[in-house]
């Protein structure tokens, strides 16, 4: 593999755009000489050990973290009903909302007419007074 394909790869699963946020994530490369292929390579392997080491931990944690992650999952989907429920409250209030919206329309509508009936007897009892 070529020394940029190298790099881009060390970043990637590092999760880093450069050489020194990369030092300053893992100690094990402080002393590596990054200009060299060799250093890119060897901080593969460390990366690809770290990282199997990590998934084999998330496989069989602790005891401690077993329960951690469980009051987490339990959490985390308590969250997604509430926010499940949420989003169908915020569903009604927005139909309620519109419903509404329309009735007042319409009450307009009918209040406008209202003032016109109004306007017409008004002329009409001001002309049967002047007859």
């Amino acid at each position: 593999m070529k020394l940029q394909g190298l790099k881009a790869k060390v970043y990637e699963l590092a999760g880093v755009n450069n050489t020194k946020q990369l030092k300053a994530k893992m100690q094990e490369i402080k002393t590596l000489d990054m200009r060299l292929k060799i250093s890119w390579e060897k901080t593969i392997v460390i990366l690809q050990k770290l990282q199997s080491e990590f998934e084999e931990w998330l496989e069989n944690p602790p005891e401690e973290y077993k329960n951690i992650f469980s009051e987490i999952t339990e959490a985390s989907q308590k969250y997604d009903r509430k926010s499940a429920q949420k989003k169908q409250l915020a569903l009604e209030v927005l139909s309620i909302a519109n419903n509404l919206e329309e009735l007042a329309e319409e009450f307009q509508d009918q209040a406008e007419k209202i003032k016109q009936e109004v306007k017409i007897t008004r002329r009409i009892s001001k002309q049967a007074k002047l007859n």
